[in-house]
């Protein structure tokens, strides 16, 4: 760096996931603390992860900023104002934990610290999957995708799309636990207590607690009623054909656009009273909580205690 030019703003902490499990609220409230900065351009700053270099599979009309370049980071501290605690806070850090845990190791340090927020896998993959349904960016019924899946995983496709691989938790943190201060969480804690949750989190990261606005939830699910349809399968024989075409045809001549209209490939907000969140088939939930449940065990040996409120009901 020559005298001229601006230092670097790098975090000194991040909430790295998982997705659906309470990110987009976690943003919101801790931007409340008066030592706390995270970046007004957009909740997630996408650098650590490497998502930005093209190799995961995106369709094209999803829009998904990144942040490619140390410049590209950069830009979003911009307004950076001396608080004690940097953030960013993207969900990707986990889902890609293997090259991002290395690359905030060598950007930002051991002492960073990690805050993971964690759903019932079960739950968290219905939830994804309506999400996507509800973005125009997913066509198939839940149950197809579940089929198709280990053929997205060989494909490289992005972790939004492989609902249930995104749900193995103790895996991917295990890079970050073995590596920084991690502090790890419930949506369930987050739901049931949020103010005792929040002061948990200011005080790992050595703030003191404030009073923390929680009335609203950001980001929660459902799908407009007129997209009960895929659930059902109307697209499911469609399968093999790309997310383009299907997009191009289905959705494209009705939205007027060729893709999301605002970042993060966010659709505008649909009428809360339009809105439905079917329930998860029972066979379905079923064979998930099955295929979880070793999961779930690793997660518990993990953290050092017991998770019953995931325990089959």
């Amino acid at each position: 760096m020559t005298d001229t030019q601006t230092p670097e703003t790098w975090p000194n902490f991040l909430v790295i996931g998982a997705p659906k499990s309470g990110t987009t609220s976690l943003y919101h409230y801790l931007r409340q603390h008066p030592d706390v900065f995270l970046s007004t351009v957009r909740k997630e700053g996408r650098f650590f992860s490497g998502v930005g270099d093209g190799s995961v599979y995106w369709p094209d009309f999803y829009h998904f900023d990144t942040a490619p370049t140390v410049a590209d980071y950069q830009a979003l501290f911009a307004d950076y104002k001396g608080e004690a605690r940097v953030g960013d806070v993207s969900p990707d850090y986990y889902a890609y934990a293997p090259i991002a845990a290395r690359r905030v190791m060598t950007y930002c340090g051991p002492d960073t610290r990690i805050i993971a927020i964690l759903r019932n896998p079960v739950d968290r993959a219905y939830s994804h999957y309506l999400q996507n349904v509800r973005r125009d960016a997913e066509f198939l019924s839940f149950a197809k995708t579940l089929e198709v899946e280990p053929q997205r995983v060989k494909e490289n496709w992005g972790f939004q799309w492989l609902y249930t691989e995104t749900g193995r938790y103790a895996g991917r943190l295990r890079h970050y636990v073995d590596r920084f201060p991690t502090l790890i969480l419930l949506q369930d804690e987050l739901d049931r207590d949020g103010p005792a949750t929040m002061k948990r989190i200011f005080r790992f990261l050595e703030l003191d607690p404030v009073p923390v606005e929680m009335d609203k939830r950001y980001n929660t699910g459902g799908i407009p009623r007129t997209k009960l349809p895929i659930l059902e399968g109307i697209h499911d024989d469609r399968a093999s054909e790309s997310f383009e075409t299907l997009h191009a045809e289905l959705v494209a001549p009705v939205s007027g656009t060729s893709g999301a209209t605002s970042a993060d490939g966010v659709y505008p907000p649909i009428q809360e009273d339009k809105v439905t969140v079917p329930p998860m088939p029972a066979d379905i939930r079923e064979d998930l909580e099955d295929r979880f449940a070793p999961e779930i065990e690793a997660l518990e040996e993990l953290m050092g205690r017991e998770i019953p409120e995931w325990q089959r009901g």
